[in-house]
């Protein structure tokens, strides 16, 4: 893929159709932020150099300021073409923000020119995880285990109980792989692969969140409840632990503790109509009744969800009433689902 075709790409993705009138290696310097421009653009004419616009993208990545991160990648890149970990954070940036297409351009350019860059690997191997694309995702993720362990002198094989870890491994693929491994219903390889994520960071509440729903898809609910609550001692700010630490509470029948946990992410009535969600693919009908309609109590001007699954139990009603057999998926079809979808996995 021609690299100026790639940056103009990325480049539109972030730029108003305004122009500055500035033109450097072919692409055009567009602004970016309406009320914003002139301190953006002073900010990119400081960086004279690769290694002073990357300096500055870190700087504007961890205070959040990812516009003017991804700006500056792009300069970085634009100065010297051969800055790749540069590229491959202009594709996580774009990832993030659900700009898949851009992100898998940006690395597949990387990889491209570099088939075993580890950061390239493992981040296209996540996005295709997230994806639901598992065949291409544990491809990518192979390779970039096979990258790791060489980096690790490991010639020893490639099957996980022969696989070396260390501090530097890349903690984000080995629990892809474990989450691959759920995928396939193969609870012993996906438990060994976490295993070795915890090993990279035993402190990790990405990798104990994937323990616990990996043990919760097994039936072991009271071994996951233990390994959501120690994940959340890790980082009680991690919010997918808590959107499945929800889920099985309301599995288990325990609604308010369900309630309670959903809200650490979002408002008491999305919480609501989640639990009643969780009830009404359970078949509850009478007991996803009342958290619809306490949702719909707490929001009534704009929560359209909670009063759509309202609808959607009297039609439910009314099909078993006509002798019609409803099991778990066949409710599942007519409900609509939670504002957050559970998550698992990078």
């Amino acid at each position: 893929m021609n690299r100026n075709i790639l940056l103009l790409a990325m480049l539109a993705a972030v730029s108003g159709c305004q122009n500055m009138g500035s033109k450097q290696g072919g692409v055009d310097q567009s602004s970016i932020y309406g009320g914003k421009n002139s301190v953006l653009y002073q900010v990119q004419e400081q960086a004279e150099s690769p290694e002073q616009a990357i300096r500055m993208a870190d700087m504007a990545y961890q205070a959040g300021a990812l516009d003017q991160a991804l700006y500056q990648y792009l300069r970085a890149i634009e100065l010297d073409p051969e800055q790749y970990e540069a590229l491959v954070a202009v594709g996580r940036i774009h990832r993030d923000r659900g700009n898949n297409h851009l992100a898998e351009m940006a690395f597949a350019d990387v990889l491209k020119n570099q088939p075993d860059n580890l950061s390239a690997l493992t981040e296209m191997g996540l996005l295709q995880l997230a994806l639901r694309r598992p065949d291409g995702a544990r491809e990518l993720l192979g390779k970039a285990i096979a990258a790791d362990q060489k980096r690790l002198g490991n010639a020893t094989g490639s099957e996980v109980g022969a696989l070396k870890v260390d501090a530097a491994s890349p903690l984000k693929v080995y629990n892809g792989m474990g989450v691959l491994a759920d995928l396939g219903n193969d609870a012993a390889t996906a438990a060994a692969y976490y295993g070795l994520a915890a090993q990279i960071d035993p402190r990790s509440a990405l990798v104990a969140n994937s323990k616990a729903y990996s043990l919760y898809l097994t039936g072991a609910w009271a071994e996951a409840e233990q390994q959501y609550r120690l994940g959340l001692s890790y980082d009680s700010s991690y919010q997918p632990l808590w959107r499945n630490y929800g889920l099985l509470l309301a599995r288990m029948g325990r609604y308010e503790a369900a309630l309670s946990a959903f809200e650490q992410v979002e408002s008491r009535a999305e919480a609501s109509n989640d639990v009643g969600y969780i009830c009404l693919v359970e078949g509850k009908l009478d007991v996803a009744e009342q958290f619809f309609r306490s949702a719909i109590e707490q929001s009534p001007a704009h929560y359209e969800m909670a009063s759509e699954n309202l609808r959607r139990i009297e039609q439910i009603r009314r099909i078993r009433e006509h002798g019609v057999n409803q099991g778990a998926a066949a409710v599942e079809a007519f409900a609509v689902v939670p504002t957050g979808e559970v998550t698992v996995g990078p």
